[in-house]
């Protein structure tokens, strides 16, 4: 018998530190803003391509080589087994050697900043995507939940950057099959080498492709943050100063990567979800425009964007051109977000369809947009497929673990019994472990 309950499976063995999210949240760290990602289900449908979906076997050996699971370091791998054995893991940082030096350089940063949150550093100096996929599949995520993964990875590998983003994507799936629940900050790859140069620009592809794998919903699953230029001087040179090596941070990096996400980092972990909105790659360096940007990042949309329509005709010529730059960016997450809804439901996913329309209410309360969001999520809500999709969510939510015991089956079972047809009863499907 679990302890959780008279012969239930054991969906939240750690149900105790993952709690779900409803209320106030505070606003983005200045000159930052973030994008609010659908759960894993959206995600599966968006990668059309998906080696890491759940199912994948530990040791499949198709696609690209960065995403193909390859063992490295297995006494590290063992130290970080007992790391989750033992629990307790609110918030882990997952990576390479970069990540790794939180233990050395940024060590009392990490003290100071993350060992408060309840943390662990999964990193290993000159890991690769691949790496990282073989020890996700190998048992670093059984019996722990964390609110939030770090995420940074990829500087080492040395393939085409469409391949190195494959390797990314499949180590997000992984994370959601393994830890259902758990939020990802995915963080750009850090700029590397003293002056601009081919790896570095190799590294700007992967992180415009991998940029793209945020999509919009309040359930944010994944938010992608790129902190890079922080480490840039305004020439885009990188100083001995930050990086010795122009590569791995001393303590003064370690302190300007801490700065630049410890309140991102805070809100993700926080019980309360976010109202969807767009991400603005920095901030505007006029002050109006960038109150505005302030504001629309924070969740209120509707009522930021008619002022910064206005400022578009301003007399000032940076005041227009910074306003209309602005205006841009939110145009494309706007149509971004309607083919979101629109993909949803011609795929069949109704009740994420209608809880991504739901979740704009609030981002343009007092607006007509307000309304239409509205009225489109209470349609959605009259499918007939909608009951299907709320009970197909907490099928989801069971982390891969707990989907190989035989009760978990007897579940899917049951619920393709009552819904036999249709886009949930093949997810449904979906979720069980290969034999």
């Amino acid at each position: 018998m679990d302890r959780e309950g008279k012969g239930d499976i054991p969906r939240r063995r750690w149900a105790d530190r993952v709690r779900l999210r409803s209320h106030h949240h505070p606003p983005p760290p200045k000159g930052q803003t973030i994008l609010r990602i659908v759960p894993i289900v959206a995600l599966l449908l968006l990668f059309a391509w998906s080696p890491g979906a759940a199912g994948a076997s530990a040791d499949d050996a198709s696609g690209p080589r960065p995403t193909i699971p390859e063992e490295k370091n297995p006494e590290r791998h063992q130290q970080f087994l007992d790391i989750a054995k033992a629990g307790g893991v609110d918030l882990l940082f997952l990576g390479d050697s970069i990540t790794d030096g939180w233990r050395g350089g940024g060590q009392a940063v990490w003290g100071k900043y993350f060992a408060p949150l309840k943390a662990a550093n999964f990193g290993i100096g000159g890991d690769r995507t691949e790496h990282v996929i073989w020890r996700l599949r190998h048992g670093e995520l059984d019996g722990i939940q964390p609110k939030l993964v770090v995420l940074m990875i990829g500087t080492n590998n040395g393939d085409p950057a469409e391949d190195v983003a494959a390797g990314i994507k499949t180590i997000l799936l992984d994370i959601h099959s393994h830890s259902p629940r758990s939020k990802v900050l995915l963080l750009g790859i850090f700029p590397r080498g003293e002056h601009p140069d081919g790896g570095r620009a190799k590294n700007d592809q992967v992180n415009k492709l991998i940029a793209k794998f945020a999509t919009y919903a309040e359930g944010r699953r994944i938010v992608y943050l790129d902190i890079g230029p922080r480490f840039l001087a305004p020439d885009g040179t990188l100083s001995k100063d930050i990086m010795p090596d122009f590569l791995h941070p001393n303590e003064k990096g370690y302190q300007i990567w801490a700065d630049a996400i410890i309140d991102t980092v805070k809100q993700m972990m926080m019980d309360e979800p976010m109202k969807p909105a767009p991400t603005f790659p920095a901030p505007s360096a006029v002050p109006r425009v960038a109150r505005l940007e302030e504001a629309i990042a924070n969740g209120k949309v509707g009522s930021s964007i008619k002022p910064l329509q206005r400022l578009c005709d301003d007399k000032d010529a940076k005041t227009s051109e910074a306003a209309r730059a602005s205006m841009a960016v939110y145009d494309a997450w706007k149509a971004g977000i309607d083919m979101e809804i629109a993909r949803l439901k011609d795929a069949g996913d109704v009740f994420l369809a209608a809880e991504l329309s739901a979740s704009l209410v609030a981002s343009y309360a007092g607006t007509d947009g307000a309304k239409a969001y509205q009225d489109q999520a209470a349609a959605l809500r009259k499918d007939a497929a909608y009951p299907a999709g709320r009970e197909y969510q907490k099928l989801a939510e069971f982390p891969a673990e707990a989907r190989r015991d035989p009760r978990f089956g007897k579940m899917i079972e049951a619920f393709v019994k009552k819904f036999p047809t249709g886009y949930y009863a093949r997810q449904a499907q979906a979720l069980l472990p290969e034999k």
